[in-house]
């Protein structure tokens, strides 16, 4: 008898990884064990370290041209085991909320009036005369602004320019890089991470 707060079910799906790295964002493309509504029991070639961040596509298939959704999880347990000769990692996913703020003001009302959702896609962040970009995860977007998660520092004020990785699947329209400011910046609550948010500049 199961006694978790969501049953598992054997199922062996495809399933595709992404997490912040120094140089950019990392993925790798894994195999689930189980699932359930509330995370994932996957194999895969790689360890990762307990209440390591990541964004999981479920099911993946790598033969989509576009962009297929990613939820955002934390791995809870993590193993090594050899099975035929082979080595193989074990990761356990729990499903998680996008990061929260740190502070108690009241956003989630704020954020519904200005037309924000919960969206998470791969975009590219540079300044403005800066021919480097860093390789981001947004929270949320709307057709003006976008929020997304980063270890970098920026100012309140800047100019960024702003693309999606899957362009022809992007909210804002159009195949290009975006003008915008930035207009918010807080800490996530638990890291030391921030949450930047843009809105994109017309012209």
């Amino acid at each position: 008898m199961q006694r978790r707060q969501h049953p598992r079910v054997k199922l062996r799906l495809p399933a595709r990884l992404r997490w912040p790295a120094a140089l950019g964002q990392l993925t790798e493309q894994c195999a689930t064990l189980n699932a359930s509504r509330g995370g994932l029991l996957l194999s895969c070639s790689g360890p990762h370290p307990v209440g390591h961040p990541l964004w999981v596509t479920f099911p993946f298939d790598s033969g989509s041209q576009g962009a297929q959704p990613e939820a955002f999880a934390v791995v809870v347990r993590s193993g090594a085991a050899c099975e035929s000769g082979l080595a193989h990692f074990y990761l356990a996913l729990r499903y998680q909320a996008a990061p929260r703020l740190a502070g108690n003001g009241n956003r989630a009302s704020q954020e519904k009036k200005n037309g924000g959702g919960h969206l998470a896609l791969p975009i590219r962040v540079r300044p403005q005369h800066i021919p480097w970009h860093e390789e981001a995860m947004t929270l949320e977007v709307s057709p003006e602004r976008l929020k997304f998660l980063t270890n970098r520092e920026y100012a309140f004020g800047e100019h960024l320019r702003v693309s999606f990785v899957e362009r022809s699947d992007a909210p804002w329209s159009r195949d290009e890089e975006w003008d915008a400011v930035v207009t918010g910046i807080e800490m996530a609550a638990g890291s030391d991470s921030l949450l930047v948010t843009v809105r994109r500049r017309q012209g």
